[in-house]
């Protein structure tokens, strides 16, 4: 693996920035392209989801076990929590108002994403941000009713976010990096980071896992930490 850790934003928050992930990329979108699974399992994603295959999840529990622990500072084992197929299929018209802002999966920084695009630049990339008015790049437990208040608020008076996904900076969010949906590349981030997808606004929607946004979305947590439902 060929692999850099960025620090972004004013928090220098840790991004894992993997090339080359996996060995046999188009085996991973064969195997997706057979799934007859695929349902919406989340509120928030906007489209549908089937498991990932077995060597997969367990080659990202022992492969990326060292490295996630070092650069996240974790003092305790990782495990796979829940590892999803995901393919935008909801037209950008069609997002409610949580959609089109950028989200954080977990108040927990010691909870850790994993995505693998297996799609191509085309199909956007993945963007984090900070919200000007309270300057919160990476979400705590003590921030969250404060952050919640005040976007609330200024929903209120500035109007509802544009029905389309975020790219960019917003008047409310600035983004501080973003990459590039690179087939065969994984990022590494805590869910914590205010982050979303970026899906470019002439992008066709595609259910179909060798032509759509198909990525691959893993979550790791500590051994001893309880399960949690994910916001991504």
């Amino acid at each position: 693996m060929e692999f850099r850790i960025d620090h972004i934003g004013n928090a220098r928050a840790a991004v894992i920035v993997i090339e080359n992930a996996w060995p046999d990329p188009q085996a991973l979108v064969d195997f997706a392209a057979a799934r007859n699974d695929y349902s919406a399992r989340s509120l928030y994603y906007p489209g549908v989801r089937s498991a990932a295959p077995p060597d997969y999840v367990n080659w990202v529990a022992s492969e990326l076990q060292q490295l996630v622990r070092t650069t996240f500072e974790l003092d305790e084992e990782v495990i796979v929590s829940e590892a999803n197929f995901s393919l935008v299929t909801l037209p950008s018209q069609r997002l409610v108002p949580f959609q089109r802002v950028p989200h954080f999966d977990s108040t927990d920084r010691k909870r850790i994403a994993v995505l693998h695009y297996l799609c191509r630049p085309e199909h956007g990339g993945t963007s984090f941000y900070r919200h000007r008015s309270t300057d919160i790049e990476v979400m705590t437990e003590e921030m969250r009713e404060q952050y919640m208040r005040t976007v609330n608020a200024e929903v209120r008076s500035q109007g509802m976010p544009p029905s389309r996904f975020i790219d960019d900076s917003t008047n409310l969010f600035e983004r501080v990096a973003k990459y590039d949906a690179v087939f065969n590349r994984m990022l590494i981030y805590a869910g914590s980071f205010l982050h979303s997808g970026n899906v470019p606004p002439d992008a066709v929607t595609d259910a179909d896992p060798r032509t759509g946004r198909l990525t691959l979305n893993t979550f790791l947590r500590p051994r001893s930490a309880k399960a949690q439902y994910w916001a991504s």
